[in-house]
């Protein structure tokens, strides 16, 4: 697929999206999709030098916090241009200013690439854990001369007043949401350009072995500067709306550790060499971190991060896309048949409800009024666990995965129609009754012949003719 047909398609996903979003009218559906929404910019640019490069950034901070400290920066001095500006200039700055937020963010990409570029051009020549610890103290830097200035709030932090209303849509949530859902349309875009381009392959022998690339004549250092500016630039433009969506920046919130983790957990987590890993991984991330938000507490959101990330690094390092290529290579060396399209969405299923079971599950446990509900909480959690082996051992292929999911999907029925008997309203029967039938469907495909022939002991499947 060309890459402007890519535009085009991913232009008419969002705007779907986005009227599905505002035909609900649940402005908290929009406050935690932009949170959603400006993960995957940062983790897509964060791959762009960690994934495509192999150069790993802990200093995504430092970037986002940038494109938000010029956003502060450019609204105190359009909200006092005399103060600011000589009398020759005032009538042409009050014209000027205040600047849009798309202004905010094209002004606060470019900072932000720039130093993107003056840090590769300082750093790249180191590698490894080197270059990683010069990013964060990047990081370390920027926050003490953010704290020190007092024209963007220093350490007190600054307010930045939003309109009551925005431009043609009215509601300002709603205007950032759709901002930020554009800028995922171009950071996608621009990620999938280049793994299909020369400067993309380029990157590639950069991940594989620099040192061989440099032998070929491949201009690295060119390369990285390229890559850190485009990377810095898209973290930076993430960064700028950030004021207008909180209201009030300090130091601890723009340099929040969340940032750092989120943009290289997630790509780690969806997959590194791909454009859609890092897409994978912030949905799936970012979606369970404001469950648990809700359902919890925000406190557990790094936790929770943080089991995953250990989890994929020792049981699918190349995370879910690259697992996800490993199993249709294994299951269908040709081509991807129905039987591996049919375990695959099995798979997936389990994976999806596991996860958020484990969320769900912990909160209904931990907010038991008695020991009956208590339990349906704590076997809810245990299920859920069983319920991530069984995609774990679907995905690679293990003898004992069939019989594992079949027993998750069957004790998941009965455990359906108990919280039916909780919560007896309309979108829990609705909820619960899809659940059902899917697990229904889910036992039957598992138990079909040329199913449980793939999952046969190796020696077995070679001896089959």
């Amino acid at each position: 697929m060309r890459s402007h047909n890519f535009l085009l398609i991913s232009l008419v996903i969002g705007a779907v999206l986005f009227a599905a979003l505002r035909a609900v009218n649940n402005d908290y559906l929009f406050f935690a999709g932009y949170t959603v929404l400006h993960f995957i910019v940062l983790a897509t640019a964060w791959n762009i030098l960690g994934g495509y490069c192999g150069y790993v950034n802990f200093g995504s901070a430092a970037f986002f916090a940038a494109g938000a400290y010029a956003t502060v920066a450019l609204h105190k001095l359009g909200t006092n241009v005399d103060r600011y500006f000589p009398e020759a200039l005032a009538p042409l700055m009050h014209w000027l200013m205040p600047l849009s937020v798309p202004s905010c963010i094209v002004i606060g990409g470019i900072i932000a690439g720039l130093i993107g570029l003056g840090t590769g051009y300082l750093t790249l020549r180191l590698r490894g854990a080197f270059f990683a610890i010069a990013t964060l103290a990047l990081a370390v830097v920027l926050q003490t001369l953010i704290v020190n200035w007092d024209f963007v709030g220093g350490s007190r932090g600054a307010y930045i007043i939003r309109p009551p209303s925005a431009p043609i849509i009215g509601n300002y949530i709603q205007y950032l949401f759709l901002l930020m859902l554009v800028l995922v349309v171009v950071a996608l875009t621009a990620a999938r350009a280049i793994e299909r381009t020369r400067l993309g392959y380029g990157f590639a022998t950069i991940r594989d072995d620099e040192l061989a690339a440099e032998a070929c004549g491949v201009p690295t250092l060119r390369l990285k500067l390229i890559a850190t500016t485009i990377s810095g630039a898209l973290m930076g433009m993430a960064g700028a709306p950030f004021p207008y969506y909180i209201g009030y920046l300090e130091p601890s919130s723009a340099f929040n550790l969340a940032y750092a983790v989120n943009s290289i957990a997630m790509p780690m987590i969806g997959g590194t060499t791909s454009w859609i890993g890092p897409l994978v991984g912030a949905l799936l991330l970012g979606i369970i971190q404001q469950v648990a938000t809700v359902t919890i507490s925000s406190a557990v959101n790094l936790l929770i991060v943080g089991f995953l990330l250990i989890g994929f690094v020792i049981m699918a390092p190349s995370g879910v896309v690259g697992m996800v290529r490993e199993f249709l290579q294994a299951a269908a060396p040709a081509r991807a048949d129905r039987r591996a399209l049919g375990l695959l969405a099995i798979a997936g299923y389990t994976f999806v409800v596991g996860l958020g079971g484990v969320v769900l599950g912990l909160s209904a446990a931990m907010a038991a009024r008695n020991a009956a509900l208590a339990s349906v909480g704590v076997f809810a959690l245990f299920l859920s666990l069983v319920y991530l082996a069984s995609a774990y051992g679907l995905m690679k292929i293990e003898g004992w995965a069939v019989t594992v999911s079949t027993a998750a999907l069957a004790a998941s029925i009965p455990l359906s129609f108990i919280f039916i008997w909780l919560d007896s309203s309309s979108f829990s029967i609705s909820v619960h009754a899809i659940a059902i039938a899917v697990d229904v469907v889910g036992i039957w495909f598992l138990q079909k012949p040329d199913v449980t022939a793939l999952y046969r002991p190796m020696e077995e499947r070679e001896a089959t003719p």
